[in-house]
């Protein structure tokens, strides 16, 4: 992949467009009009964007439009050196809404110098979003497969099981075992991806009918009553405080990792790992 046209004679044609001689053109550029005249004489050989017209060199109609497309990347450069600088991360949508956006506040103030920020609810694809430069950090739950992503493992998050708030009175009062034998009665919501077993440790008696792909799905499944289910203690923050549900006092020891992914060739965004990891460690779980 290349120019059409390299940027150097982009801005000699750009010069010769302001000035209309070889002369102010050199001046502008801050060159010696004797090393202009071989790359003036390429430009139109090659090009034709320059033709001389008796002892005169001008800009031909194809030549305006690359002065003008390079006016307007000289222009794009100069608002891009002069604006705050931009980062992007990208995560789950429950995580970003959960964790990321309500503790935007100490992410800011982790770093000395001001930033703007992107907060992107990242797709199914997150390895792809990085390789073609669409985000510069991704939060994930595991490791990446591409060996040109790089990855700082953070911490790591509980899962917990959940119920609909209108339960709580009927199972605040029960113990661990009248707890299950009760549960075993409601349906439980699956996620599609996720064995129960490796949740919970054993395997509810009764599955609902429906297996939602996602935290979200399962999240508003238990809200609107459809049964209870497990989910990351993170993704629960406003509902429990909502009171939509609430915690069940079942032992689950499964949890997910969480890992910082960048371009592991990225020397200007892999300075900035540290600082975000050191965010997301401070983040509090109720």
């Amino acid at each position: 992949m290349k120019f059409v046209i390299p940027p150097e004679y982009g801005l000699i044609v750009n010069a010769f467009n302001q000035t209309s001689s070889l002369r102010g053109a050199a001046q502008l550029l801050g060159i010696d009009p004797a090393a202009l005249v071989r790359k003036v004489q390429m430009i139109s050989q090659e090009f034709g964007y320059l033709e001389k017209i008796g002892r005169r060199w001008t800009v031909t109609d194809a030549g305006k439009k690359i002065a003008y497309w390079t006016e307007e990347m000289i222009n794009s450069q100069k608002l891009l050196a002069e604006e705050t600088p931009r980062l992007r991360i990208s995560a789950y949508a429950w995580l970003t809404e959960e964790a990321l956006i309500p503790n935007f506040a100490s992410l800011d103030a982790a770093f000395k110098v001001k930033y703007k920020w992107s907060l992107k609810m990242g797709g199914m694809d997150l390895e792809s979003d990085l390789i073609h430069n669409r985000t510069d950090f991704v939060i994930h739950g595991k490791a990446p497969n591409d060996p040109s992503i790089a990855h700082r493992r953070i911490t790591n998050y509980p899962w917990v099981a959940i119920a609909p708030y209108a339960w709580k009175e009927e199972v605040s009062r029960l113990a661990q075992k009248p707890l299950i034998q009760f549960l075993n009665t409601r349906k439980f919501c699956r996620h599609a991806d996720l064995n129960p077993v490796t949740v919970l440790n054993y395997s509810p008696d009764n599955i609902h009918d429906l297996i939602v792909d996602g935290v979200i799905g399962l999240r508003s499944s238990v809200i609107n009553e459809m049964g209870w289910s497990a989910v990351p203690a993170m993704s629960i923050q406003s509902a429990l405080k909502e009171k939509k549900i609430i915690k069940l006092n079942l032992p689950i020891t499964y949890s997910d990792n969480v890992s910082l992914w960048w371009i592991r060739s990225r020397k200007d965004v892999s300075s900035y790992a540290k600082h975000i990891a050191y965010w997301i460690q401070k983040i509090k779980v109720s």
